[in-house]
């Protein structure tokens, strides 16, 4: 295709955002103000991609962590993803909220929370700057400046619905974590993937394939992300691709091929136009709201351009950095030299082996113990468990596993009693040191309470159960049944040692047991008991 510009498209909301940007300057807030002090939360409501609302006010037992940015801030993106890849998003004493302040529409920011493929994260859009204007009152409160690097801004909120301190500016997870355990004591779950040395933050956007799914332009462990964008009606993108699909490399394993259509081409439309390549290597996506437009133009935004000849060829390296912007035809050779020139100069300066971060990582409970269990790591040697101490607030290693073991059974616990666990892999490579995953992957559990002892006592057309007093438990659960083999039905939850079960049939033996149980984080920890009968008088 011969050159062709776009119409660059214009929001009226960015406009909008920096001039009141300018104005919250000149009404008095400047530079060199100190760090924000602890102030009540000024809570608001948002609108999530999902139309439900969201409040800034803090949850019961939740730290907030509300991000501020938008989706053409390198910042906010490096921020973003960095979150969406750490351990500690998933964890239910935290909350993560991003809110798009640029007015982008709802649609916009769908395909911004697509792209971070992140459920944990909660996206939120508006078109009538309140978002904006929340977060200049954040700011005032805080009696801290906005500046140019304002982007990302990260508001803390506690437990107790207080703001107690506001980031900005490029941060990973880390360093949010560890702004967060200043006020909080959380343990663990700091650590998230390795950058790039090099190269520009890419967009996270989802795309619509035509196998009806949704993939993201973010980056994959240990592969690099050829992006095309281009339209059916294109000879140079057509050639391109057929370069591409004939290509020995298009099936690499550490490569991934994606073509995205940015002229609204329909679903039946880019399926006709994905038949011409049948070596089904390439993910091909379509477009019928046009989104992908806006998608390609804030890919050339990175080297400031607004258009040029098709197809728009776009490389990211596995650390999620764009290495690579083109414009026009180029040969599957071209392609292939452009990534091993970053791939090869990283495999110079970063370890030569990785293995991934354990995955599935969950607990099941008794008494006594908890079995631990977790996906298998591909090509990992092996694994290693441990246990928080929080006395001395260490982790002690409990067991080293080989590469076969996707479970462990911690013993000789305490019932009743709250515990952490995390699980890392491992692989050893020839003649060097043991390489570990990045992450080690934590939860949170406790044991079950220790059986009840209890009696049962028949009496005229009642059985009155009666039990002592269980360590820990946070209440206990009778149950009852008319047959030894019959199905259990609960009588009732309890916080006292005694109950009695009347309108009973006389003569009639029934079946008792008593479960205590335990509550935390969220879930219930239920002991086992023995089962005794009573006769009816």
């Amino acid at each position: 295709m011969s050159q062709k510009k776009f119409i660059q498209l214009r929001n009226s909301h960015v406009f909008a955002a920096l001039l009141l940007l300018c104005l919250f300057f000149l009404i008095g807030i400047m530079p060199g103000t100190v760090q924000a002090a602890e102030f009540p939360n000024p809570s608001y409501t948002f609108t999530s991609t999902k139309d439900t609302a969201i409040s800034t006010q803090a949850n019961p037992g939740e730290t907030t962590v509300l991000i501020f940015g938008h989706t053409g801030c390198g910042f906010t993106r490096s921020t973003l993803d960095s979150v969406s890849r750490c351990s500690w998003v998933s964890r239910s004493d935290i909350r993560v909220i991003f809110a798009d302040v640029n007015g982008h529409t709802k649609e916009e920011v769908q395909s911004y929370e697509d792209g971070y493929a992140c459920p944990d994260m909660n996206f939120c859009y508006d078109e009538d700057d309140v978002i904006f204007f929340s977060m200049v009152d954040y700011f005032q409160k805080a009696g801290k400046e906005m500046e140019g690097n304002t982007y990302p801004a990260i508001v803390l909120i506690d437990k107790n619905n207080k703001v107690r301190d506001i980031l900005t500016g490029k941060k990973t997870a880390e360093e949010i974590l560890n702004e967060i355990k200043k006020f909080e004591p959380i343990d663990g779950g700091e650590t998230t993937p390795p950058e790039g040395s090099g190269g520009l933050e890419n967009f996270a956007y989802g795309l619509n394939t035509i196998e009806g799914t949704t993939i993201s332009t973010k980056a994959n462990r240990n592969e690099t992300t050829v992006l095309l964008f281009g339209n059916t009606g294109c000879p140079n993108t057509a050639a391109a691709l057929r370069e591409i699909d004939a290509s020995s490399w298009v099936s690499r394993s550490d490569i991934r091929v994606i073509y995205a259509d940015l002229y609204g081409a329909d679903l039946s439309k880019t399926k006709q136009f994905a038949d011409n390549y049948p070596g089904g290597n390439i993910i091909f996506c379509h477009d019928e709201s046009a989104l992908n437009l806006k998608h390609a133009l804030s890919y050339l935004g990175l080297i400031n351009e607004t258009g040029g000849p098709f197809p728009f060829i776009i490389l990211i390296d596995q650390y999620n950095k764009v290495q690579s912007i083109t414009m026009g035809y180029q040969t599957a050779d071209q392609i292939l030299q452009a990534i091993e020139k970053f791939t090869n100069q990283d495999q110079n300066t970063k370890p030569e082996t990785t293995v991934a971060d354990v995955t599935g990582f969950a607990a099941v409970s008794a008494a006594k113990n908890v079995k631990l269990t977790w996906n298998a790591v591909s090509k990992a040697a092996g694994y290693e468990i441990y246990q928080y101490n929080k006395s001395k607030k260490s982790w002690v290693m409990k067991a080293v596993l080989d590469a076969s073991a996707v479970s462990y059974t911690v013993k000789g616990l305490t019932p009743a009693t709250e515990y952490r666990f995390a699980v890392r892999a491992f692989i050893k490579p020839q003649n060097k040191e043991t390489v570990y995953s990045k992450t080690y992957v934590s939860l949170d559990t406790a044991t079950a309470p220790k059986a009840v002892n209890f009696k049962v006592k028949p009496g005229k057309k009642k059985v009155k159960v009666t039990w002592s007093k269980v360590k820990g438990a946070a209440g206990y659960t009778v149950f009852y049944k008319t047959k030894a083999n019959a199905s259990w039905k609960k009588l009732k939850n309890l916080k006292k040692t005694s109950f009695t079960k009347s309108k009973l049939k006389s003569g009639k033996t029934y079946f008792f047991t008593v479960k205590a149980y335990k509550k935390y984080k969220g879930k219930t920890y239920t002991g086992s008991s023995p089962t005794k009968k009573a006769k009816v008088k």
